[in-house]
């Protein structure tokens, strides 16, 4: 039986200044075995919501996947949300089946449980990326959390009422470091390999031009594998304690109801990496 899997995200893979790490993630995603991936919702974060659900449109249409239907969220109001509307259909449909990938704000989320307040308790398990549990830096420099604080209140609820949470937060993801050199090597793989290299170079530009880096951190990419090939990760169960302040700027550790998630840690990066890439390589060949 084939794993059923929703991702909901913030799609800016190609959008010039915008991070490829969703593209990445659901390139990854549908390279699986024994996974079916019956949507890809949009939501803001790395964009608008405007620009990302057009992106996901042509991307999905680029990667040859325009089959698998893509969902419009919607920032303010669950009552003409399509995104949300499907999660709580495929929620009904496939309950206690269907897993969720949740890698940008967490509104659609937040309003399926608006829709249905039995919503989370249909969903088999929820990996999300997002948060921090202490500063998030590069070099040196500080970084704002995005997923969680963009839409602090959605966050709050699904960290209240969600069950099985996988968390692969900023500071975990910083250990799956794709460098330049390794990316290089994708010029001599197959079409759809060196389609990725095209596409996404500028972005290794970008991070060695803002963080002196020479390779990119793909934060996506940890809460996929996580949910999906658990055995590359050490799954620590830790207790977090988020309140209405401290979520306004990611951070899980507050003053509010302790609970425990399994926030993951990468086993061994050599193999982690090489295991994405691997995936990368055989995606025309089972897809395409």
């Amino acid at each position: 039986m084939s794993r059923k899997l929703i991702i909901d995200c913030d799609n800016t893979f190609s959008i010039d200044g915008c991070d490829i790490d969703d593209g990445l993630a659901i390139i990854y995603a549908l390279a699986q075995e024994n996974t079916e991936v019956l949507g890809i919702n949009t939501t803001f974060g790395n964009n608008k919501l405007d620009k990302v659900y057009p992106n996901t449109i042509k991307f999905m249409k680029d990667i040859g996947c325009s089959h698998i239907p893509v969902y419009k969220g919607s920032k303010d109001s669950y009552e003409n949300n399509q995104a949300a509307n499907f999660l709580v259909e495929m929620a009904n449909i496939y309950e206690g089946e269907l897993s969720l990938i949740a890698i940008g704000s967490l509104t659609n989320l937040h309003h399926a449980w608006q829709i249905d307040n039995k919503f989370y308790e249909k969903i088999k398990s929820i990996s999300l990326m997002g948060g921090i549990t202490e500063p998030l830096r590069i070099n040196k420099k500080t970084l704002n959390e995005l997923n969680l604080s963009c839409n602090y209140k959605a966050a709050l609820n699904l960290l209240e009422h969600g069950e099985n949470l996988i968390i692969a937060t900023g500071n975990t993801c910083l250990d799956g470091f794709f460098t330049r050199e390794r990316f290089d090597k994708l010029k001599e793989g197959n079409e759809f390999e060196r389609w990725i290299f095209d596409q996404s170079i500028y972005w290794f530009n970008r991070e060695r031009k803002v963080f002196q880096n020479q390779g990119i951190y793909i934060w996506d990419i940890v809460s996929v594998a996580a949910l999906l090939n658990p055995h590359l990760f050490i799954e620590n169960t830790i207790d977090i304690s988020p309140d209405e302040e401290s979520i306004k700027s990611g951070m899980l550790i507050g003053e509010g109801k302790m609970r425990k998630v399994i926030i993951p840690k990468i086993k061994n990066v050599d193999e982690y990496v090489e295991h994405v890439y691997e995936h990368y390589r055989i995606f025309e060949e089972r897809l395409l």
